[in-house]
């Protein structure tokens, strides 16, 4: 009987163990709610575009009808009504090195994150850096699903290229500050 009450004590105390170590308190997820708290404002990102979405814009005059600049390559110049939606450049396709369409960004966005790959320390005290793939949303029916923001990588715009966040901490919660490069 007492190897019972020994064995079933130190099965609880791991039980505990685990569900601390499992609970939603970590840096990531810490990250991901401040990235996810409130729009973030962007300046000059990228942000893939599904074929359909391309489509639907053209349909909904939100870009023109993609033309063909050279190749493979091709371009649409986003309407007023895109611009109202905080889409800032051309509509472009078929560049080298990217499979889908992409479109520049600029303005405040919520923001949803599906990874958070790491968080660590900032250069400046107080702060972390978090290195997430996140997608903006865009209130739009063309747009049912967040549009996947661009990170760079070895110094160009790369799709499912992770971004990076810098994140006040501070006793009252994180805070975005900015996404860098």
């Amino acid at each position: 009987m007492t190897i019972l009450r020994i064995s079933f004590a130190a099965l609880s105390a791991c039980a505990i163990a685990l569900v601390g170590c499992g609970g939603g308190d970590n840096d990531a997820d810490r990250a991901k709610g401040a990235i996810e708290a409130q729009p973030i404002h962007l300046d000059a990102e990228q942000a893939s575009l599904a074929p359909g979405q391309v489509d639907c814009g053209v349909e909904n005059d939100l870009w023109d009808k993609p033309a063909q600049v050279s190749g493979d390559r091709y371009s649409a110049a986003v309407t007023q009504k895109g611009q109202n939606l905080k889409f800032a450049d051309h509509v472009l396709s078929g560049e080298p090195g990217y499979k889908q369409a992409y479109v520049q960004v600029r303005g405040d966005f919520s923001m949803q994150v599906d990874d958070v790959s790491s968080v660590r320390d900032g250069d400046e005290s107080g702060t972390k850096i978090a290195l997430v793939k996140a997608s903006i949303k865009v209130p739009h029916a063309c747009f049912p699903n967040p549009l996947p923001l661009m990170g760079i990588k070895r110094g160009n715009f790369s799709e499912g290229a992770p971004v990076s966040f810098v994140i006040r901490v501070t006793p009252d919660g994180w805070r975005v500050e900015k996404l860098i490069h």
